[in-house]
Formats: C-alpha cells, structure tokens, sequence
C-alpha cells in the first residue's frame, strides 16, 4: 500500500507541488463530497443540465487523475451534445462502477490514512 501522505497518482502529485499536500487533500475531499450531487444532476430530464454536470465531473476526474473515468465521460459528452443525445441509466452505472474502482487511492489520501 503506498504511503496516505502521498499523493497516489501524477495529477495529484502535480497538484500538489503547486497547491502543497495539504490543500491537495481537501481539493480531494470537496471531490468526494460532490460526486453524488454531479451524478444526480446528470439524471434530470435538461440536457443542458445533463451536459453541464458531465462536463464538471470530467474536468474533475481529470484533476484527480481519474484517467480511464475521463475517457468514458468524454465519451458520454460528445453524445449528451448530439441532437437526441442523453445520459442513460446504463451511463450512470458504468460511470459510478470506475468511479468505484479507481477511488479508493483517493480515499486514502483524503483521509491521510
């Protein structure tokens, strides 16, 4: 297991190095905190709600280092821009499932445990 004072990844380390270790970590924190309101606020009928909130978690996940989680939400960005284009059901649950798999690092380090 890597060292909780340690940012776990390359975004985080940069981060880190402008903004210190400290506020890295909360950055982090407020990250968790939000995530359930951007994934609620991706499930309203308004596209342009839809495309606003995935847009935030992308550039979010971007800044956490969450790499393959950006790549499927910029997925799901160019499609909520098409004409008929949504967020789905099955979008939300494959984005909470890699959000799962590459948040516990992150958890860590928030909690500096």
């Amino acid at each position: 297991m890597s060292d909780p004072s340690t940012p776990p990844n390359t975004a985080l380390v940069e981060l880190a190095e402008i903004l210190g270790v400290d506020d890295t970590r909360d950055l982090v924190r407020s990250f968790l905190k939000e995530y359930d309101g951007l994934i609620r606020a991706m499930t309203v009928p308004d596209r342009e709600q839809q495309h606003r909130a995935v847009h935030s978690l992308k550039s979010s996940c971007r800044h956490m280092g969450l790499a393959t989680l950006v790549r499927k939400l910029e997925a799901l960005e160019a499609r909520v821009m098409l004409p008929n284009g949504k967020v789905a059901l099955e979008d939300i649950a494959a984005i909470h499932s890699e959000f799962e798999r590459g948040v516990p690092p992150l958890r860590r380090f928030a909690a500096g445990r």
